[in-house]
């Protein structure tokens, strides 16, 4: 057998990196899903910092081999074939390999991390290899397998994930514990049954083993936890600017200047870490005369976001917006002089929060509310469905049927119908020995039903509609907007406290807010929302802000597009007015639409009503709840539909809308990926941070004058246990007057849609790549567990969830 392979150096690098500085000297790390923890921006950021839990970069290991003595035969099998290198994070109390140390093969392999195996602890090296291409024209001019250094790589992913489950503790000395990354350079080595080595490709060779040649070891650095991490930033952030103050106050003395607070001084959180009362700075940190500014960053769609930097921006307008914290935040230096004091954006945002602690606890109530009405089934409505069914007849139906169907609005509607089936399954139930309706829950109920019809009421969306367009302006100014979304909570809660919560036993909305916590950990149907009942109501941070930001900024661009001199000319102008039709086909197709109660069909994939069974055959797909009912019923029940055949484009507005009255869904059908900026009832489709919007359509003439839409829109679930849902549908105006709509509802088959890596990223994926990862979450569903044999079926993302066929009568 030949000597070993010997190593003369090895090092870490970075293909294609110009940050002088590879490591850092500390790191933090969060908890992800099912434990494992993840070091977040190592070994540095690169090309830039991401807001993500996953920010960090590749690693690179470079191997060189020492020269053999002249005239000794090539080895065989070549360095690259029996050459491997495998890293991991260690504490630097942990036992390491040692040079000339072995390790069988299967441990290792066993050990290794990979999509199915993230707990593995071993990062496998991957070689890098030139082309076969690279190889045919550099021919015997190439150096020699053994003189050119082997090159491997680490993590070698779009966005690589560094998991290390070390466990810390309360301690200082375990806090304050160094850790390496080491990567080892190992060579495959075999033995006999006596253990002596031979060859790995020997009969003879009993044992493959990995044999350690060479360590290459990270700086020693320390790991906090990314909980811990803003308190200590804070702390960081106020030590600086008391230092800053310090330096201030010093300087004014030997110029002879009074101290205080005057403009380019020390900013009003820089004297609250020095220990002022809340209560002497409130009105001051958000008031329009605070001077201390945030760096601004002009991102995505002329959305501003900041970053943390050394200069500072006096412009008016400049903001930091919360809900970008999620996007992509480029590090641009300003070029501006300093002059103002510096805030750090987060110690900034959790004084907002700790400053309006009332109003963060409106919006949990707030969230709670809405979250239940969401997660609430019909069928649990059983005992008053009468009332129910009343109420919306006579709050959306009425409103939203022509004059002409008055009469149909009195018969029994597809809408009531359905409610009343819910029910009978629900009784039924109830009828095969199933627990009694508790008084509470259904008071609770009662008032989540009203709340739900007052919502989309028109008085409601009025009032939502009139205080958007009034301060839309303000989105691009932080602390006007944040002080907006105070009083916006505020309104809101009183107007749901006089006109729906008043008129119950609970009285008020934190009492609601209360039964629902009840409810959720006492009633078995709401179980699988615990986890997302303590995510509301844990830290300090607002519930809501983002889909308010984002319905603020559709109302803005809206505003902005109104207000324009080609759209300005005509105040008065109605949706009819704007896109009037231009030849016979859109003649036919442009107006107004009601639906015909009468000939509707929803075959969604449900159960019969035999007691003891779930309504719904797939038990991973959600009851229909009353908030996506009546939804529902805001957009189908009447719409104006104009389209373009020029340029391939459809819009569709429904009456009730939060939007003005020429704002509305804007498709074009080109057959592309696309995404809408707003529902027909104007609701911004950001508000639902990537979940919401994506589309692709097309517009195709089937006949002579026959002109159809194929539509296809999804809906993607950010929870974890809950499917997504793709609609297609069929949009065809036939020749007797009436517009069809008809087609499918398909949801995923898998657990769930998106990893919880991939959920504050899915905002910016492609409808490609969410699809590609309707696929994986459904490969990862159908991998047979251990020791279970394997399935060859194949693997089938979307499975039919109903059918449906809508008919319309034009007004």
């Amino acid at each position: 057998m030949l000597a070993p392979l010997r190593v003369a150096a090895g090092s870490f690098f970075r293909l294609e990196c110009a940050h002088e500085q590879l490591f850092h000297s500390e790191y933090k790390r969060s908890n992800r899903t099912k434990g494992l923890k993840i070091l977040r921006c190592f070994p540095h950021c690169c090309p830039e910092h991401i807001d993500r839990s996953y920010c960090g970069s590749s690693l690179s290991v470079r191997v060189q081999l020492a020269e053999r003595p002249a005239g000794t035969a090539p080895h065989e099998p070549p360095p690259s074939e029996v050459l491997a290198v495998f890293a991991r994070f260690e504490a630097v109390n942990d036992v390491s390999l040692r040079p000339g140390e072995c390790v069988e093969v299967d441990k290792i392999q066993q050990g290794v991390q990979t999509e199915s195996n993230l707990d593995g602890q071993w990062i496998a090296g991957v070689l890098d290899r030139p082309s076969g291409l690279v190889v045919t024209i550099r021919g015997s001019e190439a150096e020699s397998n053994e003189e050119k250094p082997l090159v491997f790589h680490l993590n070698s992913k779009a966005f690589p994930r560094w998991y290390y489950d070390w466990e810390s503790g309360a301690n200082k000395a375990q806090r304050l514990m160094k850790h390496t990354l080491k990567a080892y350079v190992m060579e495959r080595v075999a033995v006999d049954m006596d253990d002596n080595f031979t060859t790995i490709s020997s009969r003879e060779a009993f044992t493959q083993l990995y044999r350690v040649l060479h360590v290459v070891s990270s700086p020693e650095f320390t790991v906090i936890s990314y909980r811990r991490a803003p308190l200590d930033q804070l702390q960081a952030a106020q030590a600086h600017a008391a230092a800053q103050l310090a330096k201030g106050q010093t300087l004014q003395q030997v110029k002879g200047e009074p101290l205080g607070l005057q403009v380019g001084g020390a900013s009003p959180s820089t004297l609250r870490a020095m220990g002022m009362s809340n209560q002497m700075l409130q009105q001051s940190v958000y008031s329009p005369a605070h001077n201390a500014s945030v760096m601004p960053i002009v991102g995505e769609h002329g959305v501003i976001n900041t970053a943390w930097s050394g200069r500072v921006s006096s412009r008016r307008g400049d903001s930091y917006d919360d809900d970008d914290d999620a996007k992509r935040q480029r590090r641009i230096p300003s070029t501006r002089p300093s002059g103002q004091e510096m805030i750090h954006p987060l110690e900034d945002k959790l004084f907002w929060e700790h400053v309006n602690a009332p109003a963060v606890a409106v919006s949990k109530n707030m969230a709670l509310v809405f979250a239940f009405v969401r997660w609430a089934p019909v069928r649990l409505y059983a005992p008053f469905v009468g009332e129910l069914v009343d109420s919306i007849k006579l709050k959306m139906l009425t409103v939203t049927t022509s004059t002409s169907n008055a009469k149909k609005a009195n018969k029994m509607d597809c809408f009531s119908r359905l409610l009343l089936q819910h029910a009978r399954i629900e009784e039924n139930l109830r009828a095969a020995g199933g627990a009694i309706l508790p008084l509470e829950l259904e008071t609770l109920l009662r008032v989540a039903s009203q709340t739900v019809l007052w919502l989309f009421s028109g008085e409601t969306l009025g009032w939502v509609r009139e205080f958007f367009c009034l301060n839309a302006a303000l989105v691009l100014d932080k602390k006007a907007i944040r002080s907006c979304f105070i009083q916006f909570l505020h309104e809101l809660e009183k107007r749901l406290n006089t006109e729906v919560v008043a008129a119950s036993i609970l009285r008020s909305l934190s009492n609601v807010a209360e039964q629902v916590i009840a409810a959720v950990y006492s009633h078995e149907c709401f179980h699988s929302r615990r986890p997302l009942v303590r995510h509301i109501l844990s830290g300090q941070s607002f519930a809501g802000w983002n889909m308010f930001v984002a319905q603020m900024r559709e109302t803005y661009i809206s505003t902005m597009s109104s207000a324009s001199p080609s759209q300005s000319i005509e105040r008065n102008a109605t949706f009819k007015m704007t896109f009037p039709p231009r030849n016979a086909v859109e003649r036919s197709w442009n107006g107004q639409w009601v639906l015909d109660m009468d000939d509707v069909q929803w075959d969604v994939n449900e159960v019969s009503s035999s007691p003891g069974r779930k309504i719904n055959a797939d038990p991973r797909v959600p009851d229909v709840s009353l908030f996506s009912l009546v939804e529902l019923m805001s957009q189908v029940v009447r719409f104006e539909l104009a389209i373009d055949i020029e340029s391939r484009s459809v819009r569709v507005r429904a009456p009730q809308s939060l939007a003005g009255r020429l704002d509305c869904m804007h498709l074009v059908l080109d057959g592309k990926a696309r995404v809408f900026r707003m529902f027909p009832n104007g609701i911004s489709s950001y508000a639902g941070e990537g979940s919401q919007g994506d589309y692709f359509g097309e517009m195709r003439v089937e006949a002579p004058g026959q002109l159809v839409i194929f539509l296809e829109i999804f809906r993607w679930s950010l929870e974890e246990g809950t499917p997504s849902y793709h609609v297609r549908s069929c949009i065809e105006f036939h020749r007797n007057g009436r517009l069809a709509v008809r087609g499918d509802i398909l949801v995923t088959t898998g657990p769930s849609t998106f990893t919880a890596e991939e959920i504050p990223y899915v905002g910016e994926m492609s409808l490609r790549a969410k699809r590609k990862s309707v696929e994986k979450a459904a490969a990862r569903h159908s991998q047979p567990a251990s020791g279970a044999p394997r399935n060859n079926s194949p693997v089938i993302p979307w499975g039919e969830y109903g059918r449906f066929r809508l008919c319309y009568s034009k007004v």
